[in-house]
């Protein structure tokens, strides 16, 4: 069964998810930990007719040449990561850029690189890591030319703002990408998108959609036949992409001093990662709706979308073949076993290439069971993901964990728990403990449609509350069916899932214990000190204007009356922590006041994810610690 040990001992690395592409019509590429050393990323190569491996060595973020000749990757960490490439058996190594202070992290979006269509360069856009809670103007992004014979770079842009999503248009003269420039981090109060195209031989830049607002999805793609460019957009909220729509615009050389209308083809859907059918006829993308994300294929003229996949699984990468016949994909279940599966581009004659386990196979897990309900003032149900207790015996009811998931308005549930935040294998320690585990997908998460988002977010302002109704509603199914006791709950929450259950701090008295890890509590504080055009639109104005809106969901000003013993595991601001203006620090003298039993345990040297093993180590225990006390349990 899984160990507390186990999971400390499992990598903490939130940098690189699984990366899947085609080399060829024949052949696989995909970057994961090694198997014999989790701590190392490594690239194979799978034949996906007889199932064969190859490993062509350590690296991340695998990119095939058009041709199939080459592949370009990243290798190297912090500092020394840079792009490199090696011939498609893994031979003739050799590092092409040379980016002062390395390429940085991927996910924080610092880099991104793409091949030419004659597969003679590679464009890479690159920015300076940096650290969003040091307040210092952010540096400036570039784009670099890299020659592939003449291993020269020339730098052909840069911008005063981010660049993601690099890609060439199929005319080979220009790029596309996507420019975004956060205001809050250049001390203006609005924010801007924009997806753009440059020529990269006089420099001349068009704009194929631009948005104020924080449109932070809009992966810009160019149809094979470079007639359209397909886009993710939140057609009802352009101040920011809570529930990012499937449209497309012309892309029209000739038209540059003009912005194309966007057409909309989908509509109350939560989508994302667009990628076009070889024919330009079909847009694939994945789709958000509950635990499980599945790939669907919508049509370019209609809008019609039609299912693709329906296994339980996170899905995490998917390609379509260069002739365009085959799909594959590599998702992860709720048992951390990342499967790679191909199939025919309708889904059909579905093939395992690749099964790689989370944990040993002599590990017992516990049984994870895709659950439903319904929350009374919503008129979708709600989903989520339920870890039954290791040897669960019907008619017994079992001390119940809820773990509520972090991200904003428009985040979904992710595979990790509240506390390590880097494995699902968490879950599975309290199973094994004798907890039933509860991971409820949320109505903000906008998979449930948009009027989460339109009713109760931005007319309400209620929807840290909402959230919290479709949590409470979710548990009294699970007590209806004899599953829980209701006198032995806790809730755990990580970032703005701590935000949730410091809500729960303060108005619900059901719960036995609290476990919130680096949250917040409250953001009037925040619109006082940090002013910012989105804030004030979420809350319908500023906090002298609104006092009422920013009161509604304030944990601290609803605190009167709480009762619930809680452990506060809070992070550092100057290094990323989710705090800086000391909310939870208020919310924690507030219930001390009321002799509520709490603890508040702040890591200095930690930011939002705790990263050291002993400062893990501690954090694990002092949960368990807390929550076996205050549930009775051993």
């Amino acid at each position: 069964m899984v160990t507390a040990d186990f999971l400390l001992g499992l990598p903490h690395d939130s940098l690189n998810d699984p990366m899947l592409r085609w080399l060829d019509n024949t052949h696989l590429l995909y970057a994961s930990p090694s198997r014999e050393n989790r701590q190392k990323w490594t690239i194979e190569l799978l034949d996906v007719h007889t199932g064969a491996h190859k490993i062509l060595g350590e690296g991340s973020n695998p990119e095939p040449s058009p041709d199939s000749h080459w592949i370009a990757f990243t290798h190297g960490e912090k500092e020394a990561k840079q792009l490199w490439m090696m011939h498609s058996d893994g031979e003739g190594k050799k590092q092409l850029s040379h980016v002062q202070g390395g390429l940085g992290d991927h996910y924080q979006y610092s880099f991104d690189f793409a091949w030419s269509p004659d597969s003679k360069q590679i464009a890479l856009s690159h920015e300076p890591n940096f650290k969003y809670w040091e307040k210092k103007e952010p540096p400036k992004s570039m784009i670099d030319i890299l020659g592939i014979k003449t291993g020269k770079s020339k730098q052909i842009a840069s911008f005063d703002a981010s660049i993601r999503d690099l890609s060439w248009l199929p005319n080979g003269k220009e790029l596309l990408f996507m420019k975004e420039r956060i205001g809050s981090s250049y001390n203006e109060e609005d924010d801007w998108e924009w997806v753009q195209a440059l020529n990269i031989n006089d420099g001349h830049l068009r704009t194929l959609a631009k948005f104020d607002g924080l449109q932070q999805s809009l992966s810009p793609s160019a149809s094979p036949d470079g007639k359209l460019v397909t886009l993710m957009y939140d057609a009802d909220n352009p101040m920011y992409d809570f529930m990012p729509s499937l449209g497309v615009v012309s892309n029209d050389p000739t038209s540059a001093e003009t912005i194309p209308p966007i057409t909309r083809l989908t509509h109350e859907i939560k989508l994302h990662s667009p990628q076009w059918s070889s024919d330009s006829r079909h847009i694939y993308v994945k789709r958000d709706y509950g635990a499980y994300k599945q790939i669907f294929s919508v049509d370019a003229n209609t809008g019609t979308a039609s299912q693709i996949t329906n296994a339980p699984l996170d899905i995490d990468s998917y390609a379509l073949s260069p002739d365009g016949s085959h799909l594959a994909w590599i998702g992860q279940d709720a048992q951390a076993t990342r499967i790679i599966r191909v199939a025919s581009k309708d889904g059909k004659n579905v093939k395992d290439l690749d099964i790689i386990p989370g944990a040993p196979k002599d590990m017992a897990l516990s049984e994870v069971r895709e659950i439903d309900w319904q929350t009374p003032d919503y008129p979708a149900r709600m989903r989520g993901l339920l870890f039954m207790p290791l040897n669960y015996q019907m008619g017994t009811r079992y001390p119940l964990i809820v773990d509520i998931h972090g991200g904003g308005a428009g985040a979904h549930i992710y595979f990790q728990g509240g506390i390590l935040t880097n494995s699902p294998l968490e879950w599975h320690m309290w199973a094994a403990k004798g907890y039933a585990v509860f991971v409820p997908e949320l109505r903000s998460s906008a998979s449930f449609g948009s009027v989460a988002i339109t009713r109760d977010d931005l007319q309400k302002h209620d929807l840290i509350n909402c959230d919290i109704r479709d949590v409470e509603a979710g548990i009294d199914e699970l007590i209806t069916q004899g599953i829980v006791d209701p006198h032995r709950m806790t809730a755990i929450g990580h970032s703005v899932g701590a935000r949730r259950v410091n809500w729960l701090v303060a108005t619900s008295h059901r719960f036995k214990a609290i476990i919130s890890h680096d949250g917040w509590a409250d953001e009037w504080i925040q619109a006082l000190e940090s002013p910012f055009k989105r804030l004030y639109s979420t809350f319908g104005g500023a906090p002298w204007e609104v006092p009422q809106n920013y009161q509604k969901n304030s944990a601290p000003f609803h605190v009167l009356g709480a009762t619930t013993p809680t452990l506060f595991l809070m992070g550092n601001p100057e290094l990323g922590g989710a705090d800086p203006h000391k909310t939870v620090h208020m919310l924690y003298n507030a219930i001390k006041g009321q002799s509520v039993e709490t603890e508040y345990v702040k890591y200095s040297d930690e930011g939002h994810s705790f990263e050291k093993p002993e400062n893990r180590r501690d954090a694990l225990e002092r949960t368990i610690k807390w929550i076996d006390g205050h549930l009775g349990r051993s």
